[in-house]
């Protein structure tokens, strides 16, 4: 039955997997400051009209 606790211990390092998705999260983070430069050049566009 030892043997067998080691199986659990292997789900601890599971838990680092969703880990990972928090450093995700900031790629979406950075998608925002993108949309701030199309914004900008929609008013480039209207100081040209």
């Amino acid at each position: 039955e030892a043997p067998v606790e080691e199986a659990p211990a292997e789900e601890a390092p599971a838990e680092e997997a969703p880990a990972e998705e928090a450093p995700a999260e900031e790629a979406p983070a950075e998608q925002a400051p993108a949309e701030k430069a199309p914004a900008e050049e929609a008013t480039a566009e209207e100081k040209t009209d």
